[in-house]
């Protein structure tokens, strides 16, 4: 019992000193006319993700994407929303967060919100070249020509559709029944 209470008490005083993720930014381009910077990132990386074809050959509207879910994977889990997420949106988002980073190759310790403003300048830019100066090769060691080729032809990436629509689903209809039933 007294091992316990010591153990409890060590991670209390641990979980304490843990420092908060800062709120990130998410940039205008990758928000639109949306009023709510985490409702423009759920529908637009919903809508990108679920339809990959539509993102071929279009690398700007798939940098777009990618920052959004960026976005998404640190702000939902951060609990830095007005609506209610369950349990599984978080850690989704953060598993689409790794499959997409694996794919295009950013170091699963890269700052979020410095790939996010790389990805929304890349988008910004006018043409390929210009595009691929935007993105540093301490994020993307691939080079920028090469994660710009990757983001033109990103293959189907399920978790990264799976977890925005439910993430998108929770954002609209609010976390499933049974979830709030089991107080999970």
């Amino acid at each position: 019992m007294r091992r316990g209470a010591i153990f409890a008490g060590l991670f209390l005083a641990l979980a304490g000193c843990a420092t908060p993720v800062p709120p990130l930014r998410l940039p205008a381009a990758a928000v639109g006319q949306a009023q709510d910077p985490l409702e423009a990132a759920l529908r637009g990386a919903a809508a990108a993700f679920a339809s990959p074809g539509s993102l071929r050959g279009q690398p700007a509207r798939a940098a777009l994407a990618v920052a959004q879910l960026e976005f998404l994977a640190v702000e939902i889990p951060a609990g830095r929303s007005s609506r209610e997420f369950g349990s599984l949106a978080a850690p989704g988002l953060q598993a689409a967060r790794y499959e997409v980073r694996g794919t295009l190759g950013i170091p699963s310790d890269a700052p979020p919100q410095a790939v996010i403003n790389a990805l929304t300048a890349a988008a910004a830019a006018p043409g390929a070249e210009a595009a691929a100066a935007q993105l540093p090769p301490a994020l993307f060691p691939a080079g920028g020509a090469e994660t710009w080729r990757r983001l033109a032809t990103l293959p189907r990436l399920p978790q990264a559709n799976a977890a925005t629509q439910r993430a998108l689903r929770q954002w609209e209809f609010g976390p499933p029944q049974e979830l709030i039933d089991l107080g999970v």
